[in-house]
């Protein structure tokens, strides 16, 4: 066995360098695709992590729970353009914006920037909460793109039924309604329908307190100067 080694060496040689390197053209065939994989991959969430993304919600406005806000708001990391918003069945005016001639806001936007968004009152909760709203939105990555991406969703009203709320919804509420009181408070004393009392310090009242502080003072020294006699 050792002898046919020895004599066919140059061969063997040569059969395991071939066979190394077919290994290696196999691995390096798997690995370049595994790479290829991860590049696409890379990009693809680079470019994910760039796109605008347009989201519109119906939410209880800040200031009363019974009436809800149209909100449109764009979640992604670049701005959207030339957007587009559509509602199956279309939305409902409130009788105040009716009277006033003012159309459903928002139907067009020219831009909104990553993370802007847009609220305006629209109506009172019980003339959409039985509704299901299909929604869908489209915009533009540029200005003058005609390539555009959508997002289409159900919005169902009922899941806002029942839902109550204790006091303010935010700080920035509560401040506003004690300022409030404090205004209606204030406006009868203001248009001088109510009077106040005030408790005045004048320059005789400091007079006063200084000459008692002056009495104490001078009785403790009397009485400590006896204790010293003593």
């Amino acid at each position: 066995m050792l002898q046919f080694i020895v004599q066919n060496f140059t061969n063997i040689n040569a059969f395991i360098t071939a066979l190394a390197a077919i290994f290696t053209a196999i691995a390096t065939f798997f690995l370049w695709r595994v790479t290829n994989l991860l590049a696409k991959e890379t990009k693809r969430m680079v470019d994910a992590a760039e796109q605008p993304h347009v989201v519109v919600t119906l939410e209880p406005n800040m200031w009363a729970a019974f009436h809800f806000d149209i909100c449109i708001t764009n979640t992604g990391n670049s701005p959207a353009y030339n957007i587009n918003v559509n509602f199956d069945p279309p939305l409902i005016n409130a009788d105040h914006r009716e009277r006033s001639n003012h159309n459903i806001p928002f139907s067009n936007i020219s831009v909104l920037k990553n993370g802007q968004s847009l609220t305006s009152n629209i109506c009172e909760y019980e003339k959409i909460k039985d509704i299901k709203y299909n929604i869908k939105i489209s915009w533009s990555k540029r200005p003058n793109s005609r390539i555009r991406d959508e997002n289409e969703y159900v919005y169902d009203m009922a899941s806002f039924d029942g839902i109550s709320y204790l006091g303010a919804r935010s700080p920035v509420t509560q401040i506003a309604d004690q300022i409030k009181k404090i205004r209606e408070d204030w406006r009868p004393i203001s248009q001088g329908n109510k009077k106040i009392k005030s408790d005045i310090f004048s320059q005789n009242d400091r007079d006063e307190e200084s000459r008692l502080i002056q009495e104490r003072h001078q009785k403790f020294l009397q009485e400590r100067e006896e204790k010293l006699k003593e």
